[in-house]
This record gives structure tokens, sequence and C-alpha cells, in this order.
């Protein structure tokens, strides 16, 4: 069994039997180990844990981990005998899809969905969800080093969609993004090709350009994911006081219009910029820092950094 952190496994005898809500919860579990709290496991009075201990323990081992072993026996046994802890996993999911939350919070949602994933496999909702989250993640700054792992999960959950709903417009979108951001650009046009007339017309001249521009050859010299994680490595060094370093890095990465074009990244300017003011170089730093504010002019950390050097 899948060691998970707090939780004890408890081995039923083969006839147990789950019985709760007064009777209207009757269900045969013999043949699988259950999941306890270990404050539940060690409080254990009788042959049997209870009711709500059972619901205890599969209820934190899926949240924790759903890629456990048996976790589909567990989420249909949730599903039979807890409606209320899906009710509250659904909540949860939704709050957090209206919020912009930390990284933590993305790995959260991702279990969630994972959990209604196992419940209802047939159901292209819910990889298409994990997908869009996992693309999520492997865009934010504060993750760019783990991007080229996290496209690619996210690429598996979308094809998964995508085996479910063909035609469904949206998945088959966002996994074309997924496929250009790691350098699959053939992948990218066969999504996007026929989806064109289905999306509003900004998107849809947006997706237009990227075909012709995957036609012609119009390309970023290395895959998008690699840039990603060269940006990572970079504020990796900036932050062991490697400047020289960090600067070449965001240098190589600049030099690449086509890429700084299509992805604007200020972030990448104004660490540049601070590069430029440690190593004593203040018009440099002056110029890379007003190209960050060019493309977020509400940077407040850049405005600093000039008022600085003025």
């Amino acid at each position: 069994m899948t060691p998970i952190p707090g939780i004890r496994y408890f081995e039923p005898p083969e006839d147990a039997i789950l019985t709760g809500l007064d009777g209207r919860i009757r269900i045969p579990y013999g043949e699988i180990p259950i999941p306890l709290l270990e404050e539940d496991y060690a409080a254990l009075d009788g042959p049997y844990p209870s009711y709500d201990a059972v619901g205890r323990g599969i209820y934190q081992l899926l949240r924790a981990n759903p890629d456990s072993v048996l976790s589909a026996r567990y989420a249909m046994l949730l599903k039979e005998a807890y409606p209320h802890y899906l009710s509250e996993l659904a909540s949860h999911i939704i709050m957090l899809e209206h919020k912009d939350v930390e990284i933590t919070y993305l790995d959260r949602r991702i279990n969630y969905l994972k959990i209604f994933a196992l419940i209802e496999p047939e159901n292209p909702q819910f990889p298409l969800e994990i997908g869009i989250t996992l693309l999520d993640k492997g865009l934010r700054l504060s993750a760019l080093h783990l991007s080229t792992v996290t496209l690619y999960r996210a690429e598996d959950f979308l094809r998964k969609a995508l085996q479910l709903s063909p035609e469904h417009v949206i998945v088959r979108n966002k996994l074309g993004e997924v496929c250009y951001l790691l350098g699959k650009y053939q992948d990218a046009s066969v999504c996007w090709r026929g989806i064109l007339c289905a999306l509003e017309s900004k998107e849809a001249q947006k997706l237009e350009v990227r075909l012709q521009q995957i036609a012609g050859g119009e390309l970023p010299r290395i895959p998008v994911v690699d840039y990603l994680e060269a940006v990572a490595a970079a504020f990796f060094v900036y932050e062991r006081g490697e400047y020289e370093e960090a600067a070449a890095i965001l240098q190589d990465i600049i030099d690449d219009t086509f890429f700084c074009e299509q992805f604007p990244l200020p972030e990448i300017f104004y660490y540049l910029g601070q590069c430029c003011v440690k190593m004593d170089m203040p018009r440099y730093a002056e110029e890379y820092l007003h190209e960050a504010l060019k493309l977020n002019p509400d940077y407040q950390e850049v405005r600093c950094a000039l008022d600085q050097l003025s």
C-alpha cells in the first residue's frame, strides 16, 4: 500500500460491512485495506472502525495522494458512503478556481479534480480542468524550474480529455497551446485547425497567425519551455549573487526577438536591470528597467528601482 503521512491501514475481515446513516449505508468492504487516521487507528475499540473513522481516513488519503494504490476503489467508496465529502471537495475546487492562488493551492486543486476523475473516468471535463491547472502552474514564475515536467503532465491529461471528447473546442485549444510551448508545432497545428470558427474573433485571429507562423517556419529558436527553464535558472543564480551569469542567461533569451514578442515577460528585463545595478552599469540598468515598465506600467518594483537610480 502507498505510504501516506498520518495514515495507517486497517485490514478488515472478509465479511466486513460498512454501515452508517441509520442503516441507509450498508456496503461490503472486506476485500481492501482501509486507510485510517493514526489517531483513529490508535482509538480502535472493537473489530471494526466506525463509519466516521473510515470516511475520515479515505478522505484524507485521497486528498493527499489520489494516485495511490486502490485510489479508484476508495473514491467510489467515498461517493457511495460519504457524499457530503464530495460536496465539500466541489466547493473547494470552485473556490480555488476563482482566486489568484499560490502554487501549493494549485496542487491541491489538481488533487481534488483527480478524485472526481476517479469517480467519473468517462467525463472529459475533469482531465481538461486538470490540464488547464497544470498549464497555469507551468507558466507561473515561482514554478518555472518545474515547467518542463508540469507541461508534459498537462499534455497527458489534455490528451486524455481529447480521447474522451475529440471535438471539444476548449480541449483542442488548450492542448494546442501546451504542444506549442513544448515545441510540438505540428501537433499544435493539428489541434488548432478546424476550431477557429468556434472561437471568439480575437482568439481565432491569434491562432490563425500562429498557424501561419508554424507553416512558414517562424518559430522561437528553441521550444518556449526551454526558455522558461532558462529564466528559472537565471533567477536561481541571481539569488546566489552570480549576477554576470544571470545577466548572460537573460541576454541570450531576449536575443530571440520572436520569443520576446510572443511571450513578453517584464520580469526578464527587471532582473536584467537589477543585474546591471549590481555590476555597476547604471545606464544599461535604466534601459532594461524602462523596458520592463513598458511591458507592465504597474510594476512597482521597477518604479522603486528606477527611483533608486535617479
